[in-house]
């Protein structure tokens, strides 16, 4: 950072100081709480005494004798209140004769430590000592000791200068997060003209649909002066509301400004977070200017100080209330350093498609998509049945039987082929609990059957029947083998999955099948899904610029091996049939055609008949996608159209 020299700032042309001007003696005796101990000197103890008064803010608190200490405190008060918390650190560099014998002259080097900048705030000023009658020196008070530049009246103010914020980009340098236009709208009572702010402000609430009481009563409570602001709205969001509704609100004020914004509200929020100022609580640190832009959530907060870079500060002389319309002059300037951008990984183009696709679906629902040869996450995109809710990363739910590709995994690892013969029998009891498959389950595939068609057609007590030859503790190894409940540093909060290692037996059977105490969200499950086709465990990642995050994947249960390339390829044939002659044939349009994935429908709730979850994990080229609605069908029904689109896109756009 750039320093500037400390000096004074050239003195303007001198303004004759009106009668009444403020001028204090302050009794050195009483300031050092005992005038007797003091004896005629050349000032300086008393000059010192008066700086240390200065750097803790206490005249008010020492025995000044009579109006003039409570009344320099006040002024000094009064004068500073505009640095808010910033602290100065007054000394005493020289004592000087004067052409007058009962004069001398002191000079206070000041230095403030202010807020939302590491560089001090120094300047000299001048303190006049004059001869008391006890023969001590006095110092005498006027507002240019605090700076030369002060008169009577003025005041000092610190503000914060933000700096440019950067950019979010997003794969291929596409701009994502940018500074874009909004309004900002609210009631300004000095425009009301007499009519009452309340109504005024539930007017206006009417129009943005926001809380009137809550509204009212802010309106109501600000002074004559204030404009409360109501609301910040995106241009188009603006320009959508009702213009002859919005003009008839008494008192309306739209201030256009410029906010770091993504392309639409929808965007990947949970990935993005948003940017908003400073609250009083983020400016306790002291290391917030009032007024500074600070991020919230996402890769805004995660990588806020690279890219609210190093924000500004300037010191400015502020006007006496007579001197009207003056402006205020700018005694001392920090630059601000511009932030830096971070690029991500998504796609700017497939995450609207996924936005599109979703954008029918009330209940929470999600698509997350990851490149299986980079580990890149390319979409996390969450409906509107979401509310802005991260379902994609953070939700946590029962995978259903997606998850019989972990069981397969356990039982490739028992020596199990795709060829193996399984038993698909109607149902199975478990003490004393009964699981069966589903009603529209083909008769063809039950009894014998080879592992490979118990996935493709999701046979449940083929994989329930397992639950006495595969532990819960190698069920959850096999889970970490695929990078379920492997903890990784995706650059935003995420929920990778979990399972007991530990469960009763009942339990147990229904983990077999991705029910129980198993959940997941729909990054673990398009994770999973990208382990399988890369032949490795992928370490999901959504931040692209070098050497802001941590390495990848860590390791997973004690013991867990991740997932081998001769594994993988064996699941790869068995998650192909699921497309060829299973539930998932919508893929086989896709081109070149070789597509590959798994459906999933998990129950939830105490309803009769339950609710499902509807999943889809899919695979095309080097794509690897989960589909997933909270509230939904089977997932062949729910999420098979949808992962066949969302591909078809991918597959034109790529």
């Amino acid at each position: 950072m750039q320093t500037t020299p400390p000096q004074p700032p050239a003195r303007r042309p001198h303004r004759r100081r009106s009668a009444g001007a403020l001028s204090l003696a302050l009794s050195v005796g009483l300031l050092a709480g005992s005038c007797s101990a003091l004896l005629p000197d050349d000032g300086r103890e008393s000059a010192e005494a008066f700086a240390a008064a200065l750097s803790s803010g206490g005249l008010g608190q020492l025995e000044l004798g009579g109006a003039e200490g409570p009344a320099a405190q006040e002024e000094y008060e009064r004068i500073t209140a505009g640095l808010g918390r910033a602290t100065p650190s007054v000394a005493v560099t020289a004592v000087e004769e004067t052409a007058e014998e009962e004069r001398r002259e002191a000079t206070l080097s000041w230095t403030w430590d202010l807020a939302g900048t590491e560089q001090d705030w120094s300047y000299d000023a001048t303190l006049s000592l004059v001869r008391g009658d006890g023969g001590q020196w006095v110092p005498r008070w006027s507002p240019d000791l605090v700076h030369p530049a002060l008169e009577e009246g003025e005041a000092l103010r610190a503000r914060g200068v933000d700096a440019d914020r950067g950019d979010v980009l997003g794969a291929g340098g596409e701009v994502l997060v940018t500074e874009r236009p909004v309004r900002r709208l609210g009631v300004d009572r000095s425009l009301l003209e007499g009519t009452d702010p309340g109504a005024a402000a539930r007017a206006l609430a009417a129009v943005v649909e926001l809380d009137p009481a809550a509204y009212a009563a802010a309106v109501e409570q600000a002074g004559p002066e204030a404009f409360v602001e109501a609301i910040t709205l995106r241009q188009e969001d603006f320009t959508a509301l009702d213009a002859g509704r919005l003009e008839a609100v008494p008192g309306l004020r739209v201030v256009e400004d410029e906010l770091p914004l993504a392309p639409s509200r929808d965007f990947a929020p949970g990935v993005l977070g948003s940017v908003s100022e400073a609250t009083a609580e983020d400016l306790e640190s002291g290391e917030l200017a009032a007024g500074s832009m600070v991020g919230r959530g996402g890769v805004q907060e995660r990588f806020d100080d690279r890219l609210r870079g190093t924000p500004g500060v300037v010191v400015e002389e502020v006007p006496a209330e007579a001197a009207g319309a003056s402006p205020a002059e700018p005694l001392f300037e920090v630059a601000p350093e511009d932030g830096r951008p971070v690029e991500l990984t998504l796609d700017r183009d497939l995450q609207a498609t996924a936005q599109e696709l979703l954008a029918g679906f009330d209940s929470p629902s999600s698509i997350v998509a990851i490149r299986p040869s980079t580990g890149e996450l390319v979409v996390a995109a969450d409906g509107p049945g979401s509310e802005g809710y991260p379902t994609g990363l953070l939700g946590q739910y029962a995978p259903g039987s997606t998850f019989k590709v972990i069981t397969s995994l356990g039982m490739l690892r028992k020596g199990d082929t795709p060829a193996t013969t399984v038993p698909c029998p109607p149902s199975i009891t478990v003490e004393g609990v009964r699981f069966a498959n589903v009603e529209s389950y083909p008769a063809e595939f039950t009894g014998s059957i080879p592992l490979t068609d118990a996935l493709a057609h999701s046979c449940n007590t083929t994989f329930i029947g397992q639950h006495d030859r595969i532990s819960q503790a190698e069920l959850a190894e096999a889970a970490a083998a695929l990078g379920i409940g492997v903890e990784t540093d995706l650059g935003v909060p995420s929920f990778t999955g979990s399972l007991p290692e530990e469960e009763d037996p009942v339990q147990h059977a229904a983990a077999m099948f991705g029910q129980g105490r198993t959940l997941v969200s729909p990054l673990a499950m398009a994770n999973a899904t990208a382990s399988v086709v890369a032949g490795r465990l992928v370490a999901p990642s959504v931040v692209a610029t070098e050497g802001l995050l941590d390495d990848g994947a860590t390791a997973g249960p004690a013991g867990a091996k991740p997932v081998t390339g001769p594994e993988a390829e064996q699941l790869r044939t068995m998650m192909r049939a699921v497309v060829t002659s299973g539930h998932l044939a919508d893929l086989q349009g896709l081109q070149p055609d070789t597509a590959l994935g798994k459906t999933g429908t998990a129950e939830y709730g105490t309803e009769d008949p339950p609710r499902t979850h509807s999943w889809i994990v899919a695979a095309h080229e080097d794509l690897a996608v989960a589909v997933f609605v909270e509230d939904g069908d089977l997932g062949s029904v729910t999420g098979g159209p949808v992962a066949r689109d969302f591909l078809a896109a991918a597959s034109r756009t790529g």
